[in-house]
């Protein structure tokens, strides 16, 4: 297993962790406390730290870019469905005027944890491949 691998394991890790802390706290703390949650997703900061003297060859490049590709774009989505989703619940459904500022950081911050996961997925996945 080279680095790329274990920061892809460690950012597929952390985000399960994120997701799985913000359902246990949300009962308890309610929506905003348990984004305390989601600090969980700040072990990813070292990842730089895994591997730092491995050379990477041609295939190794082209996978990054691959994922870093399908990461950026399902981030993207992540963030126009939180948007759109937030534009249908607050004032077609609910007829609301305002929305809460804590939900838009929600939203912003939903699609880099998407971005990091896809991304580590999307590496184990075109390193499982045997081409």
């Amino acid at each position: 297993m080279n680095a790329e691998q274990k920061r892809a394991w460690l950012a597929v890790g952390s985000g399960i962790a994120c997701v799985v802390g913000y359902l246990v706290l949300l009962p308890f703390l309610g929506p905003y406390g348990a984004m305390g949650a989601l600090a969980v997703f700040g072990v990813n900061g070292l990842a730089p730290l895994i591997g730092r003297g491995e050379q990477a060859d041609e295939r190794d490049r082209s996978i990054n870019r691959r994922a870093t590709v399908a990461g950026g774009m399902a981030s993207y989505l992540a963030f126009v469905l939180g948007c759109m989703g937030t534009w249908f619940v607050a004032f077609l459904w609910q007829g609301d005027a305002q929305v809460s500022v804590h939900l838009l950081t929600a939203i912003t911050f939903l699609g880099a944890i998407v971005l990091i996961v896809v991304r580590g997925v999307a590496v184990l996945v075109l390193y499982g491949r045997h081409v």
